[in-house]
């Protein structure tokens, strides 16, 4: 009998410890949904470039970046940190502008100085995480 009540007591303190490991490793609703928007933003910047491949076919050098680039922004990870998501908002309007660019004139030399700006604010977005 004692044996039972032993092994009632460790289950009891086995569940007990789950639970309460559980509850602090999970995050927050507002944690979760927040990284959860974040990762469509970037699902919606590779799109965008996606898109943008289409519209510059005929010019290789161009889709050739633009294929780097979707690499890059394809393989960010998500995050909760304002910072970044400020950073991505960026990202995400330079691309709408470089859109509009393309769908004008595909050889523009505005569109290299639109891309080395969303480079660099990959670049600001990576130092930013790491920081």
């Amino acid at each position: 009998m004692t044996i039972f009540y032993i092994c009632l007591a460790v289950v009891i303190v086995g569940v007990s410890v789950f639970f309460l490991v559980k509850e602090v490793k999970s995050p927050t609703k507002k944690e979760s949904y927040t990284v959860i928007t974040n990762k469509r933003q970037i699902e919606k910047n590779v799109q965008n470039i996606e898109a943008m491949i289409k519209l510059a076919d005929g010019n290789d050098k161009l889709c050739n970046k633009l294929v780097e680039l979707k690499d890059e922004i394809r393989f960010l990870n998500p995050t909760k940190n304002q910072k970044v998501k400020a950073i991505d908002e960026k990202i995400s309007s330079r691309l709408d502008d470089m859109k509009i660019e393309i769908t004008k004139d595909i050889n523009a030399e505005t569109i290299w100085r639109m891309i080395e700006e969303v480079e660099g604010f990959i670049a600001q977005r990576i130092k930013e995480l790491e920081g």
